[in-house]
């Protein structure tokens, strides 16, 4: 097995690059999206990823974001590992295993002392993380209930929902960085991320309601599904516990006899007891979780990263899974 990043990836494998996305359900993703992705500041780690060849074909990739984390002692620089992927015809051979050492032997040299990774608790891989020494230390938190069609449509007296537009990028990050300001976790997001989001389709900016107060924005919503039967927000935002009322009216306006499920969003473990007496169903954990692993003996004499993550003050919602 020969191991390369994206620099050293000879040509004749690039179109591979492509067709791993495709093997996902994903649209392909080829070298010109990467390099444009670097332009745009998407905070990809200097070497973006590496990639298993055997047989001349690329079999396993594990791709690699370089993050801040917003510890107990300030911020620190970590490794979030946002793709493991290995083609059908490469399970079982103990690829993605050969790249995860890897990502941890160059990340160590780099001085980061975290590695982060997202996951599903049933999925096979979980398994291999254990193996590899990642720890579970947060499952988002669910909230849903069923919106009776008398609710009324709008949020509270005083307030008001606009649909948000592709030049409001940089409204709703000012709105996410007062509302996380002195919490932990991956904040302040990377500067553009709701631009670059915007930009390249990962996220509508129509999908998103901003709520104002008279005539300042004081939060927003991003819609991530909707159905005859449910409307889903997986980011919940409000720069004041006073405006979460408001908040969550707008939302339920918006799905009158519907289901509305507040998924992902640190706005139901923050309010979870006012969800409850509203008459939500509150699920504390769910089927994804985050698992932490430190790197070497320069993690263990700092600051546990992992057991922040159960701090009240741990802020996540869908845009901080990779």
């Amino acid at each position: 097995m020969q191991i390369y990043d994206l620099g050293s990836v000879p040509k004749r494998l690039l179109p591979h690059l492509a067709e791993f996305a495709v093997t996902d359900g994903d649209p392909p993703q080829d070298l010109s999206l990467i390099r444009r992705l670097q332009r745009m500041g998407h905070p990809a780690s200097d070497y973006w990823g590496v990639y298993a060849v055997e047989d001349g074909q690329l079999l396993s990739r594990v791709e690699t974001l370089h993050l801040t984390f917003a510890g107990r002692r300030g911020p620190q620089p970590v490794v979030g590992v946002s793709d493991v992927l290995t083609r059908p015809e490469g399970i079982g051979r103990g690829l993605a295993r050969a790249l995860l050492e890897e990502v941890h032997r160059r990340e160590i040299a780099g001085g980061r002392a975290w590695s982060f990774l997202w996951t599903h608790r049933t999925w096979g891989a979980h398994r291999l993380y254990r193996d590899l020494g990642y720890e579970d230390v947060y499952s988002p938190p669910n909230a849903l209930r069923r919106i009776p069609r008398s609710a009324r449509r709008e949020p509270l007296a005083g307030y008001r929902w606009r649909v948000a537009r592709a030049p409001d990028a940089e409204r709703l990050e000012r709105l996410l960085a007062t509302a996380t300001k002195g919490r932990l976790g991956f904040v302040p997001r990377p500067r553009g991320s709701a631009r670059i989001r915007f930009h390249l389709g990962w996220r509508r900016p129509e999908n998103h309601r901003i709520l104002f107060r008279e005539d300042h924005a004081v939060g927003y919503a991003h819609l991530s599904s909707t159905s005859l039967w449910n409307l889903t927000s997986n980011e919940v935002v409000v720069t004041a516990p006073d405006h979460t009322e408001a908040m969550v009216a707008g939302l339920e306006g918006l799905a009158r006899g519907r289901w509305l499920t507040l998924q992902g969003t640190s706005l139901v473990r923050d309010s979870e007891s006012w969800l409850r007496a509203r008459g939500y169903s509150v699920l504390p954990r769910s089927h994804t979780v985050l698992m932490a692993r430190s790197l070497g003996r320069r993690a263990v004499r700092g600051e546990d990263l992992g057991k922040g993550c159960a701090d009240p003050r741990f802020s996540s919602h869908r845009g901080d899974m990779f």
